[in-house]
């Protein structure tokens, strides 16, 4: 049989007791922990050549018997244990030993090394010591755990950065949301507000006819007391339908201006004034507007009907009584902001603001608060005309139109009006304005060409003109209007439409007319009048809105020749 494997330890066994001892103690010498034992007496029997070498113990101070307190002493005074008085390191280490309790903890020597160290008592007293070198080992905890908190600050710094781009793409898509929602609305509104304007254009030329011959026809009946109340009905009627008219081309921008330099504080506080008598006792009126507040250039008229407009819905939004703010002041739009209101142009406003604590608008009524036609009050109560007016106003002044509104809570319209900035001396002839004029005033023997492409119209107009004694001459658009300026002797007034077909316009006749004519005057008329705001208005030429009067028509013509001929714009000669 083979040799058993337990044969080294058979051979161990025939070693005195002493061997074995000698054997275990300089077996230890191959362990890579240092090891010391202390007796029941706190004395030194057993250590290994680490332990002299991990602690820098001096060789020959190491001695079978050695005192613990001798050891401890010598690792005090070469400050092993930190500041402090030695003696008391001693003593306190000392006492600590004496109780041979399990230990465990960690000790950085002054060279940096961390050392762990283990202690265990012994069966019958005293205690074994185990030392082990960790500083590697903390070391390397110590990376691992940087680098951990250095991933977290890195996972919080992209987790943080994550969640504002994120709210950012948030608010971005909720802005690119409300401003599509916007160019939609203003879209809708433009669409509609096209639709009816061309409606309004033409009901205009049709009132045009039918309020002057009813005028001739009531003036003819004047003797027969119930055809006149009939005539009189009848023109009624047809002034109501005139000023509907005149809201639909409000809503559509295309009713004719009249602007003005305005001081907006001035301006508030003539409306209030007028509010005051109208809202009632139980509505209290606020108008606060900034000392500072910028100049504008709007119609008087048209500001002033928008602003009661809203003073008079809010008015009705608080039947049981509330309070009214209006307010003015200066705003500025950055270029920034423009780009997520596709309505809105960077530059400087003036802010008028009308707020009440009404019941305020659920977010459907919202959305088609600007419709014309649309209202949530009863049947007959009100036209839904107001706020599209509004609307059509502050956007052919070129400005814009907000509205702020919670069920509960009230709602505020704020009008954005741009800026005007005073340049030189500025004033605004109107030379259609009311002038206390008699019939007998407004004859004359003037040469007026008439040019107006609807039949009923020019006749009406040439009838008129013809009846207060002017030679009227005649044409049916801008070419044949041309033909008798090149043709006839000279003319002293060029009455003329603004829309006609054939390819020249009133704008076109207007400018070649007075290059050939340097002296003529002109007086013009439309009832669809967004060419002649763009291009007329401003400068020096009068507007006859669509529909008017026999008197109306006159008073225009007349105050038009009496005024001083307007100097022709630069380049307008050729």
């Amino acid at each position: 049989m083979g040799e058993s494997p337990n044969n080294s330890l058979t051979d161990l066994t025939g070693l005195s007791t002493a061997e074995l001892g000698a054997l275990t103690l300089a077996s230890l010498d191959h362990l890579h922990e240092a090891i010391s034992i202390f007796d029941r007496g706190l004395r030194l029997l057993v250590w290994n050549r680490r332990f002299v070498e991990l602690l820098d113990f001096p060789p020959d101070m190491m001695r079978v018997g050695l005192p613990f307190a001798e050891v401890i002493g010598y690792n005090a005074r070469r400050g092993e244990y930190g500041p402090g008085d030695p003696e008391v390191q001693v003593a306190e280490r000392v006492l600590l030993a004496r109780r041979f309790q399990s230990h465990c903890f960690e000790r950085t020597r002054p060279n940096g090394t961390v050392l762990e160290i283990r202690g265990q008592p012994i069966a019958g007293g005293g205690f074994i010591t185990v030392y082990e070198d960790i500083t590697e080992r903390k070391r390397a905890e110590a990376e691992l755990r940087e680098s951990h908190e250095q991933l977290e600050t890195r996972v919080r710094e992209r987790t943080a950065a994550l969640l504002a781009l994120n709210a950012q793409l948030i608010q971005e898509i909720e802005e690119r949301k409300q401003a599509q929602m916007a160019l939609n609305q203003a879209q809708k509104l433009k669409a509609v507000g096209q639709l009816t304007g061309g409606i309004a254009h033409d009901f205009n030329n049709l009132l045009t006819v039918i309020l002057g011959n009813l005028a001739t026809l009531e003036e003819g009946v004047r003797e027969r007391p119930e055809l006149h109340r009939a005539a009189r009905a009848a023109m009624n009627a047809a002034r109501r339908g005139a000023d509907l008219t005149r809201r639909l081309l409000a809503f559509s921008r295309q009713q004719p201006l009249q602007p003005r330099l305005l001081s907006p504080w001035q301006q508030l506080r003539e409306i209030a004034e007028l509010l005051k008598r109208t809202l009632g006792a139980n509505i209290e009126l606020e108008t606060v507007v900034d000392d500072t507040v910028w100049p504008i250039r709007v119609d008087p008229g048209q500001l002033t009907n928008a602003v009661l407009n809203l003073a008079i819905n809010a008015r009705d939004a608080m039947p049981g009584g509330g309070r009214l703010r209006i307010e003015a002041g200066n705003v500025t739009f950055a270029a920034e902001y423009a780009a997520r209101h596709p309505d809105v142009a960077p530059g400087d406003y003036v802010r008028l603001a009308v707020g009440d604590t009404g019941s305020g608008m659920a977010p459907e009524v919202l959305e088609r608060a600007f419709e014309p036609f649309f209202t949530t009050k009863e049947l007959g109560a009100g036209t839904g005309l107001g706020l599209s007016m509004v609307y059509g106003f502050v956007q052919q002044s070129g400005g814009h139109v907000r509205i702020h509104s919670q069920v509960g809570s009230g709602t505020t319209v704020e009008l954005y009006l741009p800026r005007h900035v005073v340049r030189g001396k500025e004033q605004k002839v109107d030379p259609t304005a009311a002038t206390v004029l008699d019939e007998s005033h407004l004859r004359g023997r003037e040469t007026i060409l008439l040019v107006e492409d609807d039949p009923d119209i020019r006749d009406f107009v040439a009838r008129t003109l013809a009846d207060f004694g002017y030679a009227v001459r005649e044409a049916g658009n801008g070419r044949e209007a041309l033909a008798r300026l090149a043709t006839e002797a000279p003319l002293d007034l060029l009455l003329s439409d603004m829309t006609m077909p054939g390819g020249v316009s009133g704008h076109d006749l207007v400018v070649e007319a007075r290059r050939r004519q340097p002296t003529l005057k002109v007086l013009c008329m439309s009832g669809y009048s967004d060419q002649a705001v763009a291009s007329l208005l401003p400068t020096e030429y009068a507007l006859l809105e669509k529909p008017f009067l026999k008197l109306d028509l006159v008073r225009a013509v007349r105050l038009t020749l009496d005024r001083p001929v307007a100097p022709l714009e630069d380049g307008a000669a050729g």
